[in-house]
């Protein structure tokens, strides 16, 4: 079998590194809640996990994405069906991940090209 190496662009937000409190993007760190495109500008988030909603997740989506990571080290302090119900109706799907699942999930889908946004809440 022989193996290709995969290019990528650079403007693609591509997470070098993590830890429980932090990110790192294109050589910045974020050690504080942002929404994350697969490119373009990272965006600062004014929510944390137990105020997040439904409705500022669909008005925070760009480019008509249909999946959303939210990124947290505590998803059990919120109550998901609400988030998921509304999500799926509107044909978008969510996961709700660790800090660490989220950057190689976000890192994945961002090599295929996929249509998503990412939600890291460290606080």
């Amino acid at each position: 079998m022989k193996f290709s190496e995969q290019i990528l662009e650079n403007n693609l937000n591509i997470i070098k590194s993590y830890s429980s409190d932090h990110i790192f993007i294109q050589d910045k760190k974020y050690n504080y809640n942002v929404i994350v495109p697969p490119e373009n500008s990272i965006i600062k988030c004014n929510k944390n996990i137990k105020s997040i909603t439904q409705d500022f997740i669909l008005k925070n989506l760009i480019n008509n994405a249909n999946f959303v990571i939210l990124a947290s080290n505590n998803t059990e302090c919120i109550d998901k069906t609400p988030i998921i119900s509304k999500l799926n109706k509107n044909n978008i799907g969510i996961e709700f991940m660790t800090i660490s699942s989220g950057c190689s999930s976000h890192n994945i889908l961002v090599a295929e090209k996929r249509n998503f946004i990412s939600f890291f809440l460290f606080n």
